[in-house]
């Protein structure tokens, strides 16, 4: 799948039935190994810039969408007509419908009980099929070798087909590298999306989303946690990118 490199992230050029087609292609594999998605922000792109390991972690990845909205436009400004803007949680809605269609073994991994349990009943009310065959919640701890070994031995056990890994970013994406050759899953580090599904956090409107401002909007809403997280990625981001505009504009003349 073809990626483009915004600031030093490799973004991936795609659509949401591109997505399935690979996924279907792949689950086609006798010894499957080492496929993973990850979910592209500013956040992510930031970590990437300021991390050799998170870039490494992050482009080593099957396939990167573009979740953040700016990322989306740096596409169209390089004129990729047919990406597409994909977030957290509408690639995980469109994962389920496609898991629900085609009767997929479903995993998830990370986040709380509760918000776990409300993510499964509200997909399970719209895509009623959808079969989930494994659920666990992350100790926010590091495992001994034997308590991680077991995890992965748990995991291949239930035979899943797509595991979502919401551990946030920079943890679910590094989990995924360092256990993409022991786990025969497609994995998708959905981050928030568990929350914004579960009704445990609010997901901006859909104007809101397109102006490119649900980060504001997530800022209102967790101002603590968040602020100074924004306030130096979001800060960070807009100088690399004009910077990148700005030389791609003096290279092309």
């Amino acid at each position: 799948m073809k990626k483009f490199k915004i600031i030093k992230s490799q973004i991936s050029i795609t659509t949401k039935s591109t997505i399935n087609k690979k996924i279907l292609d792949y689950l086609k594999i006798k010894n499957k190994k080492g496929f993973y998605i990850c979910v592209s922000a500013v956040h992510s792109c930031i970590e990437a810039y300021k991390n050799n390991y998170f870039k490494k972690v992050h482009n080593s990845a099957n396939i990167a969408v573009p979740d953040g909205r700016p990322l989306f436009w740096m596409l169209k400004i390089n004129r990729f007509k047919n990406a597409e803007h994909i977030p957290g949680y509408m690639l995980t809605d469109s994962l389920c419908n496609f898991a629900n269609t085609k009767k997929f073994r479903m995993g998830i991994y990370g986040s709380k009980r509760k918000v776990i349990n409300k993510f499964i009943i509200n997909i399970k009310i719209k895509y009623k099929n959808i079969n989930f065959v494994f659920h666990q919640t992350h100790p926010h701890k590091i495992l001994s070798n034997i308590k991680h070994q077991k995890l992965l031995k748990k995991i291949n056990k239930s035979k899943i087909d797509i595991l979502f890994v919401c551990l946030g970013c920079p943890l679910q994406e590094q989990w995924m590298f360092q256990n993409k050759n022991n786990i025969s899953s497609v994995m998708v580090g959905i981050g928030a999306a568990v929350d914004f599904i579960s009704g445990n956090k609010l997901l901006a409107p859909k104007i809101i989303e397109k102006l490119g401002f649900s980060w504001f909007f997530r800022l209102v809403t967790e101002p603590k946690r968040l602020f100074m997280r924004y306030f130096i990625t979001n800060s960070l981001f807009l100088i690399l990118i004009f910077k990148q505009i700005f030389q791609k504009l003096v290279f092309n003349r």
